[in-house]
């Protein structure tokens, strides 16, 4: 059964799907009312209107849509806005309210209002049920056309017919194999999980299939590559029957632990329906954030362990454009972010192939990318100044002293800059630059991260996070090195960049361990420019529209004049917080207002398996249970620690060599208070023995004040069988 994942409710939007099904596919009816919506002729309408009919124009993807259903009758219009929201139904890596929006202002077109509080768009229904990469975006227009030729082909049968079709796992793939579609559709994938989640993964694309089977050895990827999606299902429903007698439990999940390590790499997301071989990678203009909600500031807070920084890595992909789906502005701009002025600049000049004038070099894409990222307007002084530090000392038609390496540029007498001939083994940066940019879009490079990620710690400044001065080494004509400053760009004020040059797509911040740095220095005069309602918006010209700016002290040179600085209105703000190192109720009060806070506690549903019979969800909740009694709720300790284990040993190291340690911290080292923890209902402890050491024993007869004193240590982990930890959780009278 793949009905289970902790963290979405499957079995509600399964539901839904079966309802849409029922009513739309099977039926001529609508999952928002009594409309009758899904009919064939709507569904022939949308194929002339909208598939018949392609807008080629600019504008977004809802901009193009309203133009193709101009002239469709209302009820088509309908009937667009129910694809849409099946199509959303299984992606959660799209926020509840960015689907919401979209359907109901389709809907609406229609000349009637759809209430954005309808059940079947509440948040536990669009929230979705796993991630489905970038490609739902990047090719939602083509798997709206293969909705509608599915609707189509499915009105073509009877009635009963239709019934039947999604009535038998084996009917409905031989029916399915008869829908036209182009590439690799997802929807084909999500819709199958909808009707037959007992014998279908819960996943959206093939690519992830043939990842497990390879994880676990079943099938390699060569092997598979030609299997068919029965051929898929059937292996992984073979395996999932070993892996549940193996747990004894059916409660697992092939994106949660303890299955996940077997095939996905620790920091490897979700659902990347870009991996797929057949998936085409067809940009469409990204919506998301034209639709997108204010900017969010949110901070999870939790014991340790109970999933924090796993939440945020499961948002990266919100913020993750792979090369072949990105329109070429925004892979330029996400290219150079990877690199300094230096590099850039060389990789310019090298791909311009010729010595030419800093006029001309500016007006280069690679500069133009560079400039916008960093937020300048004139940049000629920045290349000037680059370049003349970055050359070789032999070269006289540069008046500057202090030079550092590596040394790249050269300067002729008419003012023209190249680059020296062995510049690739010089500087291997631009090198890389070069032939990334060389490469382009859609050329197996990285992908475009539109996200930074951060540590803070008690020595973390606003330095470090914003702007401040850093040492630059440099290199005379008499050949002696010395000691120079530079303000360098922090990482938030970075990322702001990023996000202000290219407005129509989101980018966010996460800061791991956000409480473990002086947050009103870190942010110093920033704290009120992060208030969503305080975010910048800048119109063509760069100009502020709305919003506020501050100016940065230290930042105007001579001049006096300090830059100007905004936090972009597309920039959201995530961090994590350990309660056990620091209380929520002791954060910065300023911080605390202009944050969500959502908690992350133990999930003990994530631990509803036995080992040997000892039940872990159960477990550990008699140890937290008791901790918080103790001490408070802030100081409990997460499910994570528990959700590698597999066998007895495994516990007993988790035991060892994590919660007894964690336990010393929390108790200062008060081991009877650990001893009433790690006790069973007879009050004995078999993790913790205490034995009394008495003084005559160690000095003989001399006085030393305490005639004995109690040693506390941890007993021997081979002797702490699984009846052991029983006895932690188990009622007096010992039944569990």
């Amino acid at each position: 059964m793949s009905l289970y994942t902790y963290h979405h409710d499957a079995p509600a939007v399964v539901a839904a799907g079966r309802r849409w099904v029922q009513a739309s596919l099977v039926g001529d009816g609508s999952v928002f009312g009594a409309d009758a919506t899904g009919t064939a002729a709507n569904f022939d309408a949308l194929d002339l209107y909208f598939v018949q009919r392609p807008e080629a124009g600019d504008g977004g993807f809802y901009d193009k849509l309203r133009i193709q259903l101009a002239d469709a009758p209302p009820d088509a219009r309908k009937l667009m806005a129910e694809v849409l929201w099946a199509l959303f139904l299984f992606p959660s890596n799209i926020t509840a309210q960015t689907k919401r929006e979209g359907v109901v202002r389709v809907w609406d077109w229609s000349g009637e209002a759809l209430d954005p509080s309808h059940p079947m768009l509440a948040d536990a229904l669009l929230g979705g049920i796993g991630s489905a990469g970038m490609g739902v975006n990047t090719n939602r227009w083509r798997e709206v056309i293969y909705i509608i030729a599915l609707g189509r082909a499915i009105k073509a049968l009877p009635p009963q017919d239709r019934a039947a079709a999604f009535a038998d796992y084996d009917r409905f793939m031989d029916w399915m194999a008869t829908v036209p579609r182009d590439g690799d559709r997802q929807f084909r994938h999500m819709l199958r999980y909808f009707l037959f989640p007992e014998r279908v993964e819960r996943m959206s694309t093939n690519g992830d299939r043939r990842k497990v089977l390879a994880g676990f050895g079943v099938a390699s990827m060569k092997q598979t590559r030609r299997w068919s999606d029965r051929d898929l299902d059937e292996a992984l429903l073979a395996l999932r029957g070993q892996q549940e007698q193996r747990y004894a439990t059916t409660d697992l999940d092939f994106y949660l632990e303890p299955l996940r390590e077997s095939w996905k790499e620790p920091n490897e997301t979700d659902d990347s329906a870009e991996e797929d071989e057949e998936a085409l990678a067809v940009r469409e203009p990204d919506v998301a954030y034209a639709l997108r909600p204010a900017a969010r500031n949110l901070i999870l807070y939790g014991p340790p362990g109970t999933g924090k920084t796993w939440r945020l890595q499961q948002l990266f992909k919100q913020y993750t454009d792979q090369p072949a789906d990105v329109d070429r502005p925004t892979w330029a701009l996400g290219l150079v972010s990877r690199f300094g002025w230096r590099a850039v600049i060389a990789a310019a000049l090298a791909d311009l192939g010729k010595p030419v004038k800093v006029t001309a070099l500016e007006q280069h894409e690679l500069i133009k990318a560079k400039a916008a990222q960093r937020k300048r307007n004139g940049v000629r002084a920045t290349l000037w100044g680059y370049m003349q530090s970055h050359t070789p000392l032999e070269v006289a038609t540069v008046n500057v002293a202090d030079r550092r390496a590596p040394y790249v540029f050269v300067k002729s007498e008419s003012s023209d800059w190249s680059v020296v001939g062995d510049w690739r083994e010089v500087d291997a940066e631009a090198a890389e630059l070069a032939d990334a940019w060389k490469a382009g879009p859609g050329s197996a490079g990285r992908p475009i991260l539109r996200y930074r990620v951060v540590t803070f710690h008690p020595s973390y400044s606003y330095e470090d996070f914003v702007i401040g001065l850093r040492p630059v080494a440099a290199e005379g004509g008499d050949g002696a090195v010395s000691t120079g400053f530079r303000m360098v760009d922090g990482v938030f004020k970075q990322i702001c960049a990023e996000a202000r040059a290219n407005p129509s797509k989101p980018y966010a911040l996460f800061i791991d361990e956000i409480n473990r740095a002086n947050i009103a220095k870190v942010f110093g005069e920033l704290i009120t420019l992060i208030e969503p309602d305080k975010r910048a918006r800048y119109d063509a010209g760069g100009a502020l529209a709305r919003g506020m700016e501050v100016q940065l002290p230290g930042t105007g040179g001579e001049d006096g004049d300090d830059e100007r600085f905004g936090v972009p209105e597309n920039l959201d703000l995530y961090g994590t917080m350990n309660t056990a190192d620091r209380s929520i109720a002791l954060l910065d009060i300023a911080l605390r207002r202009r944050f969500e806070f959502e908690e992350v506690p133990p999930n003990y549903q994530v631990l509803e398996r036995r080992i040997e019979d000892v039940h872990l969800g159960r477990l550990l909740q008699a140890v937290n249970d008791r901790l918080e009694f103790l001490l408070d709720r802030d100081r409990r300790i997460g499910h994570a620690y528990f959700s590698r284990v597999a066998s007895l040993d495994d516990l007993r190291a988790a035991f060892r060599l994590q919660v007894i340690p964690l336990l010393q911290e929390y108790f200062f080292d008060d081991w009877s208070r650990i001893a009433q923890v790690l006790s069973g209902r007879d009050g004995r402890s078999p993790f913790v023995e205490t034995r009394v050491v008495r003084a005559a024993e160690l000095f003989g007869h001399q006085d030393v004040g305490a005639m004995e004193r109690a040693r506390h240590e941890t007993t021997d982990p081979s002797r702490w069988t699984a009846q052991a930890f029983r006895a932690l959780y188990e009622t007096a009278a010992g039944v569990d």
